[in-house]
């Protein structure tokens, strides 16, 4: 089987959360967590627009106008576009999984730990995709068809035109919808980005499958974002590992 990323955002095909490298342990232990969801959760931290007045301003918490032309997005993307270091928690149904993207210059670095195993696939731009297993100490290598860092890149990698934004003004978070090209993400839907409404910093990203109800959301909360580590996108150190 030819081993390509799964990135996380083709996890919104599968209703998935990202599973790392196909075919090794840790992503198939993160795919069957991901199976497993539970609504009444889900339905209490979605970005469900009933909770809020999407017309009214959060006055005192937050100036954001969701009929005005900023976007937090937008300013997110000026920063961070090409050139970003990501570490999310998944939540819901990937509970607990920790996810790391680093992109810059055409290389991608994506790594998903699950119960403490540690999976990771880089692509360094010298036309190979480096397939890691920490748990199992083995690796593969596949050719790279020169695009895998453009669907590793959860951020802006698929995103389209934005759709809508509100407010929810129990938490100050401003939720912006955008459309995702399904040609990159591998199935129609949208992603919402929750910024904080005083710093507009990023704090969710949640995939919305299309035609699927909250429940099949995958979410994820924004621990830290930061420029790119140019040493995770070397050619990794496989001297410790068996190659499968």
């Amino acid at each position: 089987m030819n081993k390509k990323m799964v990135t996380i955002i083709a996890a919104l095909a599968m209703c998935t959360a990202m599973a790392g490298c196909t075919g090794n342990d840790t992503a198939s232990s993160s795919k069957a967590e991901t199976t497993t969801t539970t609504t009444a959760a889900a339905e209490s931290t979605a970005p469900a627009e009933s909770t809020a007045d999407s017309t009214s301003a959060n006055v005192g918490t937050t100036d954001y106008d969701v009929d005005g032309d900023f976007r937090a997005f937008e300013q997110m993307k000026d920063k961070y576009e090409g050139n970003y270091l990501a570490n999310l928690t998944g939540q819901m149904s990937n509970n607990g999984t920790k996810y790391t993207i680093c992109i810059k210059d055409g290389k991608a670095y994506q790594a998903l730990t699950v119960q403490g195993m540690k999976s990771y696939t880089v692509c360094p731009g010298d036309g190979k995709l480096y397939n890691v297993s920490e748990g199992t100490t083995t690796y593969s290598i596949e050719d790279d068809d020169g695009n895998q860092w453009k669907s590793a890149d959860i951020l802006f990698g698929a995103t389209l035109d934005f759709d809508h934004a509100y407010i929810d003004t129990t938490t100050n978070v401003v939720h912006e919808y955008y459309k995702l090209d399904s040609s990159v993400s591998g199935g129609e839907g949208q992603i919402v980005y929750g910024f904080d409404g005083a710093t507009y910093d990023l704090k969710q990203v949640v995939l919305l499958p299309e035609g699927a109800d909250e429940s099949s959301a995958v979410y994820f909360t924004v621990d830290s974002i930061g420029e790119a580590d140019d040493s995770l996108l070397a050619v990794p150190d496989l001297s410790a590992y068996t190659k499968e």
